[in-house]
């Protein structure tokens, strides 16, 4: 007969959770809260003490919301050299009844509209209108 160890149910099965089941950023807030030490913390999850006073700072700042432990989107709230919309639309426009190609389309609109933009531009302007689909009205 062999010599098997008394049963004990997991943590998750009496409905609590470990830290290690929780998002990893939740999980180093509670062994904060539990050793108080960043140091401690850093250690045991493998990560710097800047990194961990980060999070720590974020989840203080919303009051305990353990949403501020994720990710922020990294994406720029403006784009202020983007190409006016105007000249987008009439350049697909001027594509429309002309068919030139990017170069044609550049010294058109340079020497009609004054409006300078690059070949490259351009080119990217088209590609992106390729991609979309098109809506008929």
């Amino acid at each position: 007969m062999e010599h098997s160890e008394p049963i004990v149910a997991s943590p998750e099965e009496n409905g609590q959770q470990t830290s290690e089941s929780l998002h990893p950023r939740l999980a180093w807030i509670m062994c904060y809260q539990e050793t108080k030490s960043a140091q401690a913390v850093a250690n045991k999850f493998h990560i710097s003490r800047k990194t961990f006073y980060k999070w720590l700072k974020r989840y203080h700042e919303s009051n305990g919301d353990s949403m501020s432990l994720t990710d922020r989107s990294r994406r720029p709230h403006t784009f202020p050299r983007q190409t006016p919309e105007s000249s987008v639309q009439l350049l697909r426009q001027v594509r429309q009844e002309t068919g030139f190609g990017q170069r044609r389309l550049r010294a058109y609109l340079e020497k009609k509209y004054n409006i300078l933009l690059s070949e490259r531009t351009i080119w990217k302007i088209l590609k992106q209108q390729q991609s979309q689909p098109s809506i008929d009205l």
